[in-house]
């Protein structure tokens, strides 16, 4: 079985809780190589840390420093620009395995694993 390798940029209300998802999960199956977060004081951070996950406060060193060792970039931003800088660092650094995963696919991946709390959809930019 293939693990699946995810760079979370977000911890927010949806970020945070696609954390608790993928790390449920199991590291065997999905492995989270690291989780950016800005906001220092964010309540998630702690325990991010106690999972041994490393917090970039930067998504840019995040993406430079990992490399193709991510699989995927799940971005809850929800900040049209961010996304678009993502974009734009993967072709600066040559990266073409990692996917940046388009918030539609996490609205898919949530009503995938059954969850009885409906996500929060207040994102108005779902597409790619």
């Amino acid at each position: 079985m293939k693990t699946v390798s995810v760079l979370l940029v977000g911890l927010g209300r949806v970020g945070s809780k696609f954390y608790d998802k993928l790390h449920a999960v199991g590291r065997e199956r999905v492995r989270i190589v690291g989780v950016c977060e800005r906001d220092s004081r964010n309540a998630c951070i702690p325990q991010v840390h106690k999972d041994g996950i490393t917090v970039y406060p930067d998504y840019r060193e995040a993406v430079r420093t990992l490399g193709s060792a991510v699989d995927i970039i799940l971005d809850t931003t929800n900040v049209p620009a961010v996304k678009q800088d993502l974009r734009g660092l993967l072709q600066e650094t040559a990266n073409h395995h990692t996917v940046l995963l388009p918030l539609v696919v996490a609205y898919l991946m949530w009503y995938l694993s059954d969850q009885t709390e409906e996500m929060v959809q207040d994102h108005s930019e779902t597409g790619y």
